[in-house]
């Protein structure tokens, strides 16, 4: 819940700082996202490995998997590499 509020606080920010010749298809477009998160790339590395560790954690719990083996591959391969990944379990 405390993420979601930290996006929705960003958001508002952002439109509060916008000039009023802005609009909302002119302040969200690819050129703007690109530079804000070349300004702010702590926040993007920070938000990426939260993600993933979460991915992790919702894989350990759903698949019993090994969760240290899981956030590293999360880390590396992103997330969507964890859907290739086969359980023991299955083999047994």
């Amino acid at each position: 819940m405390l993420s979601i509020g930290v996006i929705i606080w960003w958001i508002i920010a952002a439109f509060l700082n916008a000039g009023p010749e802005q609009s909302l298809y002119t302040l969200f477009t690819l050129e703007n996202i690109v530079n804000w998160g070349q300004d702010n790339l702590d926040i993007v590395i920070i938000s990426y490995v939260f993600i993933c560790l979460q991915a992790a954690g919702i894989s350990e719990l759903t698949h019993r998997q090994d969760y240290l083996l899981v956030a590293i591959i999360s880390l590396i391969f992103t997330p969507i590499g964890l859907l290739f990944i086969k359980s023991d379990e299955n083999e047994n």
